[in-house]
């Protein structure tokens, strides 16, 4: 792409200043940049915001580029401004469209003016608001001019000398990556774009409307958009991800599959801009700042100097919306997700079948670096070579007889590694293959009983992105599973079935899904291979004799174990990344996590065999002592619990008093960890913008009676105006979409962004906060691995980060919007270390799928999903309980933490089943019931827990009844207390 279609989206950034209410609202610091000089620097005539925004952009970036200045004005003066508007109008979201554009007309509303209203209202959950203080001080702003033009000017100075191709382009990436950061860095407060619709930032629509470049830049007339919509999808990730016999499987196939997709999209970022993707977004995204500052240093456009004053400012930043001051330190996460989508722009040689060539070109790159050349440590192509640099993740490839062992294997699975074992679904919407598609649409829906017909050609142009977005591309799916996804593709042909006599090939015993290539045979009735299988390992890697190899090689491949090529690969690629990446290796460390790094027992110096246990990569419970009894009395006799950790520990277990029965418990051996998997209740509509119009309509009455118009003379027809147009956008939304507001540029960015800043909060709850290990991060779904210790925590930590307070998150002068009104739904699977992990995962996900039917039902009140299923693998019983207050889980950690200090008895189970249960199932219909008969209730649940020791959970219990309902099955809320009891207790 050439430097003028950079130089456009560098003013579509700055077409609007980020203090534009400030600036129309005439508060502190409104004309900052107007002191500096005047709007002569290109002759054209604007005033207000447009002059502020104008001058902003000059003093800060046009200024100092050699013959830039000049040629901007010429370009501005031309296509530019139009552009760049037609690109502002595309990007706007619904209803600021309906209030500047579609009802706008330029002769009567010459008069219309800015909204004097301070609040800033959730796009998601517009009932929720937040006020922002405008008034912005003079030194902030110059901190950010200073610190803007420190880092642009050396850039300038290295781009001006003549020996960069495309400087521009580079200038745009670097701006892309700090402005926003800097912003926030700077204090200066996060604006709303527009005081009458302040339902998303001026970033989100900066950012947006830089992404409409690409739709408007080819476009003869710029008004109609032309370009492609694009999504990046990888079908049957499950398959992929949930195959996993150790924790380091689990965490190989999810990062393998995110990291394929971030670098097939880093490959078209670097070609059209960081702007292009949509969901998920490049803003906030460390993956990006790891790859972005890498190649701006490694084309010289920065030097190590500025690098580390730019990662000063993302870091603080990200620190403060994560608790992880770090960007580096998210590079072995996997937060990209399988499906990608896309902006991209349509040059006059361009068709879909091309672009969706080029992609699967970008695709297969990538698929290189990371299924074949990581896993083999042989990185040669550029793109592994920038992606290993970037993310300081060289393979770290040994020499001893393991390592060749590993990398015989890994190279024997390669060889069937060409037939994509991982296969992308590409989709391309060409927009110019819509138009008349959606003109009909609006014809069906008789648009012109309410539009006029100038108003519904202003319409076309902006449904586009909706109609593309949620309605055409879920039909391209159908068409595209239906004729080439779906159909399995023929397995190998030709393949060598390893370590066995058998002719007939087997399925892998991890995935159950491929043909089995190794089949580590094992001795009958011992852990360890066959003497064939040791004798053809030996001779195919060249090594002379077993010294101690075999012991070693039982850690990464279990005797019995059969594995298909995929799975292979996946071990293979942790192998060589581990000591880079630090990720657990096996359930063992996840289940030990909290246990090593907090409690940290002593150990007594006789308990050598404890030490050694503790010690190594992986556990072996019956190789050190034999079995899991013996184990227990080892523990119990050989570590001691310093009196200096415990107040530690007393705080994260919430009790106020240690007992030895406590002590005792939590120094003991751990054999079980929990599988949590969370999704968020509804993504599906609010990731379409399924709202309903009406919400936003309850905003006006706030809007008049706060809000006030500068210009008195106009007031009660600026206050006409708004209604009508407020009542109009709901109008328009009934007749086309069901009453749902319309999908936006900028409505897609300002979710994705909500999206990436909670996942960066989920992967600190997980990891940092509770000692686990992210499996997978996207915002609204999570996967992780964590300690039984830290189980309930992490819960709750989880919805914290999604649910917000009021509505918001709050770093410095920015409120960040909560994905409102959703929260999430949780499946928690307690596993022991010893079982199939496969299984546990699978299990885990089809109870999500359960608790996605949960219906609360409470004194005609009724709640849906929004819950946590747990269960257990050494158990039958399930326990539902409500996500939406958080009294109901700790109570159930008070319970466990009672039974562990051997107060509450663990027979209070069995003496409400057997005693009570039944009765007070028979208290209750529809959730309703006379106050005499609840405190009956209250007095037999006293009496269940005072005869179990149980008397300070008296109060605890003094919750109103709740009926459960899901599918055929009911329950009440007191007995699913009860059973995730009965779950808990014993898991450590």
């Amino acid at each position: 792409m050439d430097d003028e279609f950079f130089l456009y989206k560098i003013y579509a950034l700055f077409h609007d200043p980020p203090h534009k209410m400030t600036v129309t609202m005439n508060r502190d610091g409104s004309n900052f940049f107007r002191t500096l000089g005047s709007v002569s620097v290109c002759k054209v005539n604007v005033q207000g915001h447009e002059e502020e925004a104008l001058l902003m952009l000059y003093n800060l970036v046009l200024k100092e580029l050699r013959n830039v200045s000049s040629d901007f004005c010429k370009i501005y003066e031309k296509n530019c401004k139009m552009k760049v508007r037609c690109a502002d109008i595309l990007a706007s979201e619904y209803n600021r469209w309906v209030l500047n554009y579609l009802y706008i007309n330029k002769k009567k509303n010459k008069d219309q003016t800015f909204l004097n209203y301070f609040n800033f209202h959730n796009i998601f959950n517009p009932l929720y608001y937040a006020e922002v203080n405008y008034d912005i001080e003079g030194k902030n702003l110059e901190m950010f001019t200073n610190k803007f033009k420190g880092i642009i000017n050396c850039t300038i100075s290295n781009l001006n000398n003549g020996k960069i191709s495309d400087p521009i382009k580079y200038l745009y990436f670097l701006i892309y990556t700090i402005y926003e950061p800097l912003w926030i860095y700077s204090d200066l407060p996060v604006e709303v774009e527009d005081s009458r619709a302040p339902f998303y930032t001026i970033f989100d629509h900066l950012y947006a409307s830089a992404s409409m470049i690409s739709w408007v830049y080819y476009s003869q007339n710029a008004s109609e958009p032309k370009g492609f919509y694009v999504v990046i999808d990888i079908p049957g990730v499950q398959e992929i991800v949930n195959s996993a016999r150790k924790a380091s499987d689990y965490w190989a196939g999810s990062w393998m599959l995110s990291m394929i997709v971030w670098l097939t999209v880093w490959q078209l970022i670097k070609e059209y801009g960081p702007d292009i993707l949509l969901a998920p977004t490049a803003r906030f995204s460390p993956l990006y700042y790891a790859m972005v500052l890498n190649y701006l240093e490694s084309n010289s456009i920065i030097d190590a100097k500025i690098r580390k004053e730019i990662e000063e400012v993302l870091n603080t930043i990200l620190g403060e919306i994560s608790g992880i001051y770090d960007y580096k330190h998210f590079v072995k996460e996997a937060i990209i997700p399988a499906t990608v989508s896309l902006i991209l722009p349509k040059e006059s040689d361009d068709y879909s079948i091309k672009i969706e060539n080029k992609i699967l070109e970008y695709y297969k790159n990538a698929y290189n670096c990371i299924v074949k050349e990581l896993p083999t440590g042989n990185v040669s192509s550029e793109l592994c070579k920038e992606f290993t640099t970037a993310f300081d993740i060289s393979p770290v490839i040994g020499n001893n007889d393991l390592d060749k062992v590993i990398k015989w294997l890994v190279n024997e699975a390669e060889n069937y590694a060409d037939k994509i074992l991982i296969r992308p679904a590409i989709y391309v919407i060409d927009i110019d293959e819509v138009r008349d598609e959606i003109k009909r649409d609006l014809r069906e829906k008789e648009v012109n009983k309410i539009l006029a017909s100038k108003q519904i050609k202003k319409l076309r142009n902006q449904l586009i992105f909706h109609y593309i977005t949620t309605k055409l591309y879920r039909e391209k799916i159908k068409e595209r599973y239906k004729k080439e996804i779906l159909p399995k593709p023929e397995w190998f042909h030709q393949f060598k079935n390893n370590f066995g006599n058998s002719k007939n090939w087997e399925y892998c015993t991890v995935c159950g899904n491929e043909p089995a290539i190794f089949k580590f045979a094992k001795k009958k009735n011992e852990d360890d291979y066959s003497d064939d299988t040791k004798k053809e390992i030996l001779s195919k890697t060249g090594i002379a004799k077993d010294d101690g190899l075999f012991k070693e090689l039982k850690v990464w491949f279990k005797p019995g174990e059969k594995l298909g090529p995929l799975c292979t690969i996946k071990r293979g690629l942790y192998y060589n990344l581990r000591q880079k990446l630090k990720i657990f290796r096996s359930t063992d460390d996840i289940a030990y996590s909290y246990y090593k790094e907090v409690i940290q027992p002593e150990i007594l110096d006789e308990c050598k065999n404890l030490k050694t246990f503790l010690s190594r990569e992986e556990f072996d419970v019956y190789e050190i002592f034999g079995n899991p009894i013996e184990a227990r009395k080892r523990f119990s006799m050989c570590t001691e619990i310093d009196d200096k950790k415990l107040s530690c520990i007393q705080k994260d277990y919430e009790i106020s008093e240690v007992n030895k029965a406590f002590k005792n418990a939590i120094k003991g051996y751990r054999e079980f960890y929990a599988i949590i998997k969370a999704d968020v209740d509804n993504m599906t509509e609010t990731a379409r913008a399924e709202i309903e119009a009406e919400k936003y309509l309850d905003v006006l009455p706030k809007l008049l009676k706060h809000g006030y118009f500068e210009n008195r003379k106009v007031l009660s027809k600026n206050c006409r105006y708004l209604i009508y147009t407020y009542m109009n956008m709901v109008s328009v939304a009934n007749t086309i979409n069901e009453g749902y507001i319309l999908m936006t540029p900028t409505y897609r960015v300002a979710l994705s962004t909500a999206m990436m800043l909670t996942l960066l909060r989920d992967i600190k709850t997980v990891e940092v906060d509770n000692y686990g290990q992210i499996i997978y991060a996207g915002g609204d779904d999570v996967v992780a691995l964590v300690p039984i210790d830290r189980l309930i925590d992490t819960l709750i930590g989880l919805e914290d980060n999604f649910v917000g307070k009021d509505g918001f998150f709050r770093v410095r002068n920015w409120y960040i919007p909560a994905i409102s009104p959703n929260g999430r739904s949780f499946s928690v699977r307690i596993a022991n270390i010893a079982d199939f992990m496969t299984n546990e995962i699978q299990t885990a996900t089809e109870l999500l799928n359960k608790v996605k039917k949960v219906k609360w039902v409470s004194s005609g009140e009724v709640r849906e999903k929004f819950s946590v299923i747990i269960s257990s693998s050494r158990s039958n019983y399930e326990s539902i309980l409500p996500m939406w207050d958080y009294k109901y889980l700790r109570l159930l950690k008070k319970m466990w933490v009672l039974n562990l200090s051997n107060i509450l008895s663990s027979s209070v189970y069995e003496d409400y089943e057997n005693g009570f249960r039944e009765l007070i199932n028979g208290f209750v219909k529809n959730g309703v019931m006379k106050e005499s008969t609840y405190n009956l209730l209250k007095r037999l649940i006293s009496y269940v827990l005072i005869r179990n020791r149980g008397e300070e959970l008296i109060h605890d219990f003094e919750f109103g009844m709740k009926i459960l309902e899901v599918g055929g099955y009911k329950s009440n809320i007191f007995n699913e207390v009860f059973k995730g009891f009965r779950i808990m207790r014993g898991v450590l």
